[in-house]
């Protein structure tokens, strides 16, 4: 199989849920309260940690995309496991295409990830539909730290912005991250030397699970010309049983 090794990637997956926030009573976790005092550096050590329970989920959910060239539309099986470690991630795309992820965390290294494509891949793939890499893997929150901007809202909560920069100098992306919980509702990426976002993502119905893990149920992005938007209809998420 073909693969695309990304070089600064997170156990993150935008296309399923989000393992921030969570609770585990052996790890000293911040409050909501301490979140929101925490310094730009400190927030962003905190939402980049990885998952600290074993723990593994499926989903099932439609992506639509639109552009001015017309309309197309797809099924999604997503399947992923993550441990302290790892991350394994299985997206079947209209019950043709299979693309399959690892990513490895270790100790004072860029955390890596490996997406390997199908052998043949049948059109539409994936990232036709207006996805790339970085939203799989949500890359883009490792990127570098440029400065915290002023707080803003989105859809009535109250985030942190974090101007972040594309390591290999493409341009810049800002994430807005919930004050309380630290889990990310929106990003912007700017072009170098432009101030007009080229592109944006959004997410919505952001569900905290008892394990303290996040689904979000909607996922939308959108350019100049087109708008994709994700919907998972079903989730199954659990801890692994020891």
């Amino acid at each position: 199989m073909k693969s695309l090794r990304l070089a600064f990637c997170v156990a993150l997956l935008a296309l399923s849920f989000v393992a921030l926030g969570q609770e585990d009573v052996t790890v000293a976790v911040p409050s909501n309260k301490e979140m929101t005092t925490l310094s730009a550096q400190e927030f962003l050590a905190e939402v980049r940690k990885p998952l600290r329970t074993d723990a593994w989920g499926e989903f099932t959910g439609r992506i639509t995309y639109k552009s001015s060239k017309g309309l197309q539309k797809g099924d999604l099986r997503v399947r992923i496991t993550f441990t302290s470690k790892s991350m394994h991630t299985q997206i079947v795309l209209n019950d043709k295409n299979v693309y399959a992820m690892e990513q490895i965390h270790k100790e004072g290294e860029a955390v890596k990830t490996t997406i390997e494509m199908p052998e043949t891949e049948e059109r539409p793939g994936l990232f036709e539909f207006g996805v790339d890499p970085e939203d799989l893997t949500f890359s883009f929150i490792y990127w570098d730290f440029i400065e915290e901007l002023p707080r803003e809202s989105s859809r009535l909560r109250e985030c942190r912005v974090m101007r972040l920069k594309d390591p290999t100098g493409k341009g810049t992306v800002n994430v807005f991250f919930s004050a309380k919980h630290g889990f990310p509702m929106e990003a912007s990426w700017f072009r170098e030397g432009e101030t007009k976002a080229w592109r944006k993502l959004e997410f919505k119905g952001a569900k905290r699970f008892e394990n303290g893990l996040w689904f979000v149920k909607e996922m939308r992005l959108e350019g100049d010309d087109w708008k994709t938007q994700v919907k998972f209809d079903h989730v199954a998420l659990n801890p692994v049983s020891e």
